[in-house]
């Protein structure tokens, strides 16, 4: 199983200027993405439900706007994949999980609404792993998702389906989660733009139940322009999520601004786990071209991640789980990863807690430390090339063991800071893309945008 399935399709920006000019109508552009699906899913598993008829219909209001003069927005006509963890009212909404086959969704996120607001084209659910907690996407319920450049390997996860959906050309644009690398590591796989931006940049609203604020939702894209014309629709502050931030100026608008005199630190890993030789020269000559590039000043980066922030993690998101399962018969089948998680809920006490919330503030401060000497911070997005598509995640790096946080180390950190991390295609290693990981200051969100335009330039 070798036929490549990526494809270079149409951007998100190309797509609605289409539109909304009326040389190209939302209809056509949605026919295009059913068709692609129709030919390319049965071999890659990216969607697991498609709105054919809702999406027409709601294409065709988007061409009636357009012929009335009227403007639908900045995503006029754009298909878009939602994945399976953003809930659209009255698509089905399990999760990934056996434990909720079946269940329809009774609301629609903000992301989703706000996109729709500007003139995107919902089309279908995107696959995700069990509640989103593997860097592979694969369930029980939904079987494998694979990989447009290489079906035998992985589209990464748990924003897999997203991923598969867009590197594949079925739709331009899809949305993501990223809890510990979700968007960043299957662009990494998959040839594409995954941006975390800053904790609260972008709301989780309504009735999103996480209670330890490392998740972050986001868009895989082609571009990073096409992900700063997503930011600029769906940024801002939402009553249904008490860490909402302000929608900050325009994302678009500052893609070609001067960064101005920069200091940026590479590192090949955070100390806490190895990376693979071939991603580390990947990843390290796209990082001497953007260095060459921008004439920015290389420092050290000196940032060493305790190996101990991987338990802490896990700690504090014990309870999230456990939320989700404390219902669930036992003996029920769920996956490996969830019944540690559930294992480490029950084991969890006043100590614990407390200890994995200095732990995560020690980790706030290393990193804020570090920071101070620099601007941004280049790294690998992902320490591996794609594995299979089955899993497992590796166990192994480098020939060094390493656990499920190790298979994790370069992303996961950023998460527990908030601060805002983007995968922007790097190179190949066997065929199969990986990225370059650039991490910013919180609030810097712009800057980060900036720096992967530039990598994505010289790239090329």
């Amino acid at each position: 199983m070798t036929e490549v399935l990526a494809t270079q399709g149409r951007t998100v920006v190309e797509t609605a200027a289409l539109v909304r000019s009326g040389e190209l109508t939302a209809v056509g552009m949605v026919t295009e993405a059913l068709d692609r699906i129709e030919r390319c899913d049965r071999m890659l598993g990216a969607f697991v439900h498609v709105d054919a008829e809702g999406a027409l219909a709601r294409a065709s209001a988007v061409d009636r706007l357009v012929a009335d003069g009227g403007d639908p927005g900045p995503m006029a006509g754009v298909p878009l994949g939602v994945k399976e963890l953003h809930p659209v009212a009255g698509w089905p909404f399990a999760m990934g999980s056996t434990l909720y086959a079946g269940r329809t969704a009774d609301h629609t996120c903000t992301l989703v609404t706000r996109a729709v607001r500007a003139g995107a084209v919902p089309i279908g659910v995107t696959a995700s792993p069990e509640f989103g907690r593997a860097s592979f996407t694969a369930s029980t319920l939904h079987g494998v998702t694979r990989n447009p450049w290489n079906p035998a390997l992985t589209p990464g996860g748990s924003s897999g389906g997203s991923a598969a959906a867009v590197a594949a050309g079925m739709v331009p644009i899809a949305t993501g989660t990223d809890g510990a690398g979700s968007l960043r590591i299957p662009a990494s796989y998959c040839g594409l733009v995954g941006f975390k931006p800053t904790y609260g940049l972008v709301p989780r609203g309504p009735r999103h139940a996480g209670a330890a604020d490392n998740d972050h939702y986001g868009a895989l894209t082609r571009t990073v322009r096409d992900t700063a014309r997503f930011l600029d629709c769906v940024c801002g502050t939402d009553p249904f999520d008490r860490a909402s931030l302000p929608a900050p100026p325009r994302f678009e608008d500052r893609l070609g601004a001067d960064p101005g005199r920069l200091r940026v630190a590479f590192a090949e890993n955070l100390g806490n786990a190895p990376c693979d030789p071939a991603v580390a020269e990947v990843v390290r000559t796209a990082a001497e071209k953007f260095l060459a590039a921008t004439g920015a000043e290389a420092v050290p980066a000196r940032l060493t991640v305790d190996p101990r922030c991987g338990a802490a993690y896990r700690t504090l998101s014990a309870p999230d789980v456990y939320s989700q399962l404390r219902d669930v018969p036992a003996g029920s089948d769920i996956h490996p990863t969830l019944r540690g998680y559930l294992e480490a809920a029950t084991a969890v006490d006043a100590d614990a807690l407390a200890d994995a919330h200095a732990m995560r503030a020690g980790l706030v401060a290393t990193v804020a430390e570090a920071f101070e000497r620099f601007s941004l911070l280049l790294l690998p997005a992902t320490q591996v090339p794609a594995f299979p598509a089955e899993g497992p995640m590796p166990t192994e790096i480098a020939g060094t063991p390493v656990d499920h946080w190790g298979a994790l180390a370069v992303t996961f950190p950023f998460n527990l800071t908030g601060q805002p991390a983007i995968s922007v295609p790097a190179g190949t290693v066997a065929g199969v893309p990986v990225g370059l990981q650039i991490v910013g200051h919180r609030h810097s969100d712009a800057l980060v945008l900036t720096a992967a335009a530039v990598v994505e330039e010289i790239i090329r």
